[in-house]
């Protein structure tokens, strides 16, 4: 047509456009912007989208075990990552939205390739072909389309987006051998050992987990070596190229966009979904869903709701179709279990089987807590208009929940109950599934009784039992209080990867590493040399530390080595915190976990651990050692009772057990508030004056400090600490400190706790608390002798249920963390070290050099 264009805006569709009735100058914006939505829809084509292609290309990428594991932690640190990005400047709904059409891709398979095209590099030898494709493509075609420009691909690490397409992405990978035994194998893509193989082999390389392993009571956290004599091997079906994977029933058939919660396992794409699906929630006419096909279902109603059909109603209407016509059986089976290969380290989910698996355990909770969070997202934005997508799954997965104590994960079966009625299931799905018969291929035709299958399928699902916890066992296995400590590990490389790994994974889960809470940093015992700078991101952690770095750490312990260059790390951490005047914060705690045994110790090595101690005072040095060391460590710790533990690591010990005495020590550890003035050269003139900072606290919650008596060791009339609320939020706060109880707290003979050498003050909406800091080292000689001054501040809500938010700038964690002040008058710098050293002078005046060089 002369004086028209038509310009294609994907997924089959064109744009005529009126040239007359549009300024030219306007045409570039207007292609771009159609250009966008296009690419945006590359992930609903029947091909590989070519942003993912690496993840199935890159062999190192292809391996899970060099990505992070797939938790919800993890989960939300890539998605903090994805709102952190400076190219990103978008909402909840955008960012919920952009991730499925950026990164989600459900249905994606490996083909063997015939012999003449393995070495093929134009052929991929993967594509979207699994049912779960065709929903998927509906789901992001027509129920959450997207206007906007996809994630650019710089956006996120390749590690960090192929483990969010991972996590998002439903598919079944159920490659087997010829004969099918699985039990043959070990662990599915377990931790590779290093071998010289051919382009032809890296795509028939896949292991199987052995499940009678795993099934085994003390499964817990361990991660099976890779056997390279597993693979699996291949034979072509009929000699047809396009025939998919499945040659057989797999025993373990993988499971992947599954992430491990406390509340159990979850689909994390319907999640999200379902939140997308809920920012924008639509009725879609089923006639535009079956668009060029023929309804067959006359008793279907004419619209479906979008939240249902990237939730429940889509998993059930496919469970309905595939298990009505390749069964025969009237009754749809819903629900199906399975297990990870490491509690600890997760990386892959393997089902119990290979048959029914429509709907699986991970699906249903995906699909009720996503239908819940679409369903009442509205609610949570209108408490706090610029709610980000990391906090509302944050929330949903703690204790306090979303602005209330409802609205949480544990209480997922009341949830299910309330939002969720029998008959609006059974007309969401049967109408979803109507339309969703014109699109999936199936291997039979539903001729009648599309209601009675629909109802079987329905019924079922809301029969089905998840031992799950409760908001109850919740509470009473969960601790009220988040760590923030600064960890400094120091890693034996003697260890097997196998073995250390999940027991790192375990503390790190443990301690909090965040944004708003933990950082670890990696080093090598044979030197003290960092192996990962410090990161404050679970995900970025877990992309570094893998099999590969592990192995390339030099092997031994040298603790003198270690030590020197440790405290050279560590007073260069203490000149930074002067320069940027950090009156308080994480706790720091240096732990050894070392397998080498009979370690030498001798007047060198104890003098820098005095030096460490007596100059880092409110640094706890911990020493977990395979083998008991308390002989040869007990004079480099602050407490031998307490600071040095034994401990036995194999790949089949439960590293939750094994490693209580070690965690529990690190929680012992308080938050710091110190004079930052004092740097690493403690000059006693200094006087810190009066230094405030600020931190939160969620409700029902507590934080703890801890003290050094190098602050306070010499009398002071003005010395003291005032905590102050700073803003409005509900119930009290409740300051405690004393001198013995290092976790202080009301009702402290409820936990076993000495309530005489406790006191507490409560601050209403209003005011402050002061702690005079008089004399507080009477009777003691030495520093080392003066106990810490231990401080607590709890919130308390008395009963109160519904949270609002009151706590919004970008340093709070929740919305609804309660803001207050930590101020210190005239702390002083007391050290019982008799000289630091010129070592000292040299690391001040070379950290000053590297901060201008670098400015």
């Amino acid at each position: 047509m002369e004086g028209y264009i038509s310009i294609w805006c994907g997924v089959g569709l064109y744009l005529v456009v009126d040239l007359e009735g549009i300024k030219m100058y306007w045409l570039p914006l207007l292609v771009g912007l159609l250009a966008s939505g296009a690419y945006g829809q590359l992930t609903a084509q029947s091909s590989v989208a070519p942003a993912l292609r690496e993840c199935y290309t890159d062999t190192l990428l292809q391996n899970r075990n060099n990505l992070p594991p797939a938790t919800i932690n993890v989960l939300i640190d890539i998605i903090r990552h994805v709102e952190d990005a400076p190219n990103v400047n978008m909402g909840l709904r955008e960012i919920a939205v952009s991730l499925l059409h950026t990164y989600r891709q459900d249905g994606i398979e490996y083909h063997q390739p015939e012999a003449n095209l393995v070495n093929n590099a134009n052929i991929l030898p993967y594509a979207p072909t699994f049912h779960s494709f065709h929903r998927h493509r509906l789901l992001l075609t027509k129920l959450i389309p997207n206007n906007l420009q996809v994630l650019e691909n710089t956006t996120l690490s390749s590690p960090l987006k192929c483990a969010i397409h991972n996590m998002l992405s439903t598919t079944v990978d159920a490659r087997v051998q010829g004969n099918g035994n699985c039990n043959q194998f070990s662990q599915y893509r377990a931790l590779r050992t290093a071998r010289q193989v051919s382009d032809s082999d890296i795509a028939d390389d896949v292991e199987i987990l052995d499940p009678a392993l795993l099934n085994s009571k003390n499964r817990m956290g361990q991660m099976r070596q890779y056997n390279p004599k597993n693979d699996v091997e291949y034979n072509n079906y009929g000699s047809a190229r396009s025939e998919r994977q499945l040659l057989g029933e797999s025993l373990c058939p993988i499971l992947t966009g599954v992430v491990r919660t406390f509340w159990g396992e979850v689909s994390a794409g319907h999640l999200i979904a379902g939140i997308a699906a809920g920012s924008e929630s639509q009725r879609v006419s089923v006639l535009e869903l079956a668009k060029g096909s023929v309804l067959n279902y006359a008793n279907a109603q004419q619209t479906v709701s979008s939240v249902f059909a990237a939730t429940l109603s889509g998993d059930l209407a496919e469970a309905v179709l595939i298990q009505g016509t390749e069964r025969g059986n009237p009754t749809i089976s819903i629900g199906a279990t399975g297990y990870w290969n490491s509690t600890q380290a997760p990386k892959y989910f393997m089902l119990r089987n290979r048959v029914n698996i429509e709907m699986t355990d991970p699906e249903i909770r995906g699909d009720i807590d996503g239908y819940v969070l679409g369903s009442t997202l509205n609610t949570p934005l209108a408490t706090y208009g610029s709610l980000k997508l990391s906090q509302l799954l944050d929330m949903y997965y703690s204790r306090n929940g979303v602005f209330n104590l409802e609205t949480r994960a544990c209480n997922r079966r009341s949830l299910m109950q309330q939002y969720i009625t029998n008959a609006n299931l059974v007309t969401e799905t049967y109408t979803f599934a109507a339309a969703l018969d014109t699109q999936m291929p199936l291997r039979g035709t539903i001729t009648g009784g599309l209601d009675s299958l629909v109802d079987s399928a329905v019924t079922n699902f809301q029969t089905s039992i998840m031992n799950d916890l409760n908001c109850g066992s919740t509470e009473s296995l969960s601790i009220d209080y988040r760590l923030r400590t600064n960890l400094y590990l120091v890693i034996d490389s003697t260890w097997q990867f196998d073995v250390i790994y999940p027991a790192i994974s375990y503390l790190l889960d443990s301690i909090d590493v965040n944004k708003f809470g933990s950082s670890i940093t990696l080093l090598n015992a044979f030197d003290g040399s960092i192996v990962i700078n410090t990161t404050w991101s679970l995900a970025d952690f877990h992309s570094e530390y893998t099999l590969i770095k592990h192995q390339s750490m030099f092997t031994g312990v040298n603790l003198q080595t270690s030590l020197t260059n440790i405290r050279t790390l560590m007073h260069e951490r203490l000149e930074i915190d002067r320069m940027h005047n950090y009156v308080g914060g994480n706790a720091t705690v240096l732990l050894f976990l070392l397998n080498s045994g009979n370690l030498q110790n001798n007047d060198e090595i104890w003098q820098q651990a005095r030096i460490l101690n007596e100059t880092v005072p409110d640094l706890r040095i911990l020493f977990t050692t395979s083998t008991n060391q308390m002989d040869n460590l007990w004079n480099l710790v602050r407490d031998m009772h307490q600071d040095i533990h034994t401990i036995s690591l194999t790949t089949t010990v439960n590293h939750v057990e094994a490693l209580a005495p070690t965690l529990n020590r690190i929680q012992q550890t308080g938050r710091r508030i110190i004079n930052p003035l004092c740097g690493a050269t403690y000059n006693r003139e200094i006087n810190s004056g009066s230094r405030t900072f600020e931190d939160f606290v969620e409700p029902n919650y507590i934080n703890f400090y801890a003290i050094s008596p190098n602050y306070f060791y010499s009398n002071n009339e003005n010395r003291r600490i005032r905590i102050s609320r700073t803003g409005a939020a509900m119930g009290s706060l409740v300051v405690c400190h004393s001198r013995s109880v290092t976790q202080p707290r009301q009702n402290a003979t409820s936990h076993g706790l000495d309530e005489n050498a406790i006191t507490c003050q409560t601050i209403a909406t209003t005011g402050n608390v002061e702690i005079n800091l008089r004399n507080p080292c009477d009777g003691f000689s030495t520093i080392n002798s003066c106990p810490f001054f231990y401080v607590s501040v709890q919130s308390t809500t008395n009963g109160v249920s519904t949270f609002s938010a009151t706590c919004t700038d970008s340093a709070c964690r929740f919305p609804y963390s309660v803001r207050y002040n930590v101020q210190i008058e005239d702390f002083g710098c007391f050290s019982s070290s008799a000289s630091i050293g010129a070592s000292i002078i040299v690391i001040v005046a070379s950290l000053f050099i590297n901060v201008f060089r670098s400015s």
